[in-house]
């Protein structure tokens, strides 16, 4: 990978990340294969999905963000910003704003995007559509992500050395080193990925630090998956790496018995330290039976046999809360 910068999960599992120098946005598959999804970009950056599918990315070389169709894989301008600093472009975008608040009702800026305009230290809510953009923020010396917590609070990471919180007035919710990215984890951390100490820390929701992992060669971007692992580029050495925090399925075993049928054992590798029971769910459906299932223990990883003319099933394994994986598991006939 030339220059991997920033990442993304897709609808479907896949982790995205845009290549500063080769002008692309690409999908890394589970067995490690790449798939280009996009190219002819001028610095993409910055990545997010929209609730539709549709994949957003900040070109910075024109200081825009264009939309790329999941199916098609078409570009398109969805809205540009005016730059007349002679500063670089955007940077990171994101967050989608929920649609939800805590009590179930619709929220007006529901599937609005956070983009930081970098070059000119403010922060934009744009709908959508991409057509109508309102300012919520100013006065930062370089904005270049944004994440957003279950509480509605928005974090803007500011590569002057700040680490914003809108709540709904700006205020510093942290000092770092040249804040690049910020996301917040399902459990409610807050992960920061700082480009002046080469590193990534993890604060907690009150902004006192948890963790800090260092000696990363630039990390442009960060991500978490639906277990919240950690994903990580590190742009000097062309790579992308993975934290495992919690558990990650690695390829499962499939044997066919006389029968025809399959028996299917997956293999959950879990952190140190994590002991959380874990349940496994098959996807049954009209074509597929779901004949035995053993659920995981904290030191097996269960097993299931299905009956099915399908050449795959789809398995997932959750804590039946906030944290799950999933897999599609192929059948040999």
């Amino acid at each position: 990978m030339p220059a991997p910068d920033d990442l993304a999960f897709d609808n479907a599992g896949r982790l995205l990340f845009s290549d500063i120098k080769a002008g692309t946005v690409s999908a890394l598959k589970a067995d490690g294969s790449v798939e280009r999804i996009a190219g002819g970009m001028s610095e993409p950056e910055g990545i997010v999905l929209q609730d539709d599918g549709r994949i957003l990315v900040a070109e910075q070389g024109r200081n825009r963000v264009i939309a790329i169709d999941p199916q098609t894989h078409a570009v398109s301008q969805w809205h540009a910003f005016a730059n007349r600093t002679g500063r670089a472009g955007i940077d990171g975008i994101g967050p989608v704003l929920p649609s939800l608040d805590g009590s179930g009702n619709l929220l007006s800026t529901g599937g609005n995007v956070i983009v930081p305009d970098s070059p000119n230290g403010v922060v934009w809510r744009v709908t959508a559509d991409g057509k109508t953009a309102t300012q919520i923020a100013s006065g930062m010396v370089r904005p270049v992500g944004a994440a957003i917590d279950k509480n509605g609070r928005i974090f803007v990471a500011d590569e002057g050395g700040a680490l914003w919180v809108l709540d709904p007035a700006r205020r510093r919710f942290a000092t770092l080193p040249t804040p690049d990215d910020v996301l917040v984890s399902r459990a409610g951390h807050i992960f920061v990925n700082t480009l002046g100490d080469n590193a990534i820390h993890e604060l907690d929701a009150q902004g006192h630090q948890v963790s800090v992992i260092t000696g990363i060669q630039q990390p442009q971007g960060i991500a978490l998956d639906y277990a919240d692992n950690l994903y990580y580029t590190e742009f000097n050495a062309g790579r992308i790496d993975r934290v495992v925090r919690t558990f990650v399925l690695d390829p499962p075993k499939v044997t066919r018995t006389t029968r025809g049928t399959f028996i299917i054992c997956p293999a959950i590798r879990r952190a140190a330290g994590f002991n959380r029971p874990l349940g496994l769910l098959g996807g049954s459906s009209a074509k597929t039976a779901i004949l035995q299932l053993l659920q995981p223990g904290t030191d097996s990883s269960g097993a299931l046999e299905v009956q099915t003319p399908e050449t795959s099933i789809g398995i997932t394994v959750s804590d039946g809360g906030l944290l799950s994986q999933s897999q599609t598991v192929a059948l040999s006939p």
